[in-house]
């Protein structure tokens, strides 16, 4: 009984190692990942002309679609 005891256990302790060693590396190359993309990041100079672009394009965008969708509501009420 105790040899059957020392080989579950041995076998749970290599599962478990071999778990910690596969979930290394995979964080391993998540970070390796992540720290490539934010260097990618910042290398991206965003300016303020950048932020001034989207939001006139954001109003532009607002503009007209409730232009679309108010246009045929003004028209129902006037017929």
């Amino acid at each position: 009984m105790n040899t059957y005891l020392t080989i579950i256990t041995t076998v749970l302790v290599l599962t478990q190692i071999i778990r910690i060693t596969q979930n290394y590396i995979s964080l391993r190359r998540q970070n390796v990942l992540y720290k490539k993309q934010l260097e990618e990041l910042a290398d991206l100079e965003i300016s303020k002309e950048d932020f001034e672009y989207q939001r006139k394009a954001y109003r532009l965008i607002v503009e007209k679609l409730e232009g679309e969708i108010l246009a045929p509501i003004g028209e129902w009420k006037n017929e």
